[in-house]
């Protein structure tokens, strides 16, 4: 099977590794699974950055407030009082219990949101041809801010929400968050994207584990698409994955927590690599 290489040239210099971990809200829903992770997580030495999702907790929340949901292939469309909901849900209560259980597995975290130093500068979507409410496409990353915590040896744990000067803050969707950082940080460190979620990876049955594909490409993936074998929340994982692939991360990852840990450590894994 094959393992992460530890560095690539480019130039004639040697490229350090940068890790980033996106965790979704069904891991985070799972106690002993998130605890399994976090601390595997915090053993993993060098550059790393974490970046999770929560839209399981923001849902809950939302049928005890009585806050309509609303969904389109998988993305969220966010009124007003969701907007209010996820940043509470997002950058309060999931991005501080993320850290506070880093800090004591001795990893030094330090949780942000988009809004947090201007971290991650978006647009609103434009209302056609579906009109997701306050939700921002990211146009920039604050590299600088972000290696600033890294020089010190500090983890970033980044909440999905980004800023715009006109809106304020606006929920965006987890999966391309940790694929823009990857890209912001692609030029000049061999990037590795891991999207960890409840699934071995792509699986042509999703009922069947054993129906995991080890790789997978665009080709494959559209006719996948066309033939509706995979669809909803995976249509905007996928989307992702191609793009920081694209855009010049060095390996995407889709496997399960576990998994995606033995493959940063070099161990045998499974999962789906994307090419």
């Amino acid at each position: 099977m094959e393992k992460p290489e530890h560095a690539r040239f480019d130039g004639g210099l040697a490229l350090e590794k940068l890790l980033i971990f996106k965790i979704g809200g069904r891991i985070l829903d799972q106690p002993a699974e998130l605890e399994a992770f976090l601390e595997g997580f915090s053993q993993i030495a060098g550059r790393k950055i974490l970046v999770h999702g929560g839209g399981i907790f923001a849902d809950d929340l939302a049928r005890k407030l009585d806050i309509p949901i609303h969904m389109h292939e998988g993305r969220r469309i966010t009124s007003a009082p969701m907007r209010d909901l996820v940043t509470m849900v997002y950058g309060g209560l999931l991005n501080k219990q993320v850290v506070s259980r880093l800090q004591a597995c001795g990893c030094d975290a330090i949780g942000l949101s988009g809004a947090d130093g201007a971290l991650l500068k978006a647009e609103r979507r434009q209302p056609e041809p579906i009109d997701y409410g306050f939700v921002g496409d990211i146009v920039e990353v604050r590299r600088d801010l972000l290696e600033m915590f890294l020089d010190r040896g500090m983890t970033p744990v980044l909440a999905p929400l980004s800023w715009e000067a006109g809106s304020g803050i606006l929920n965006s969707n987890a999966d391309g968050v940790a694929c823009r950082i990857t890209e912001a940080f692609s030029a000049t460190y061999e990037t590795y994207l891991f999207y960890c979620f409840d699934k071995p990876g792509v699986l042509l049955d999703v009922d069947n584990p054993d129906s995991l594909l080890a790789e997978l490409d665009r080709p494959q993936y559209e006719s996948l698409r066309s033939q509706k074998l995979v669809k909803d929340g995976m249509l905007p994982k996928l989307d992702s994955c191609f793009r920081a692939r694209t855009l010049g991360a060095h390996k995407v990852l889709l496997a399960s927590p576990v998994q995606s840990l033995k493959y940063a450590a070099g161990e045998p894994y499974r999962g789906t690599l994307i090419h």
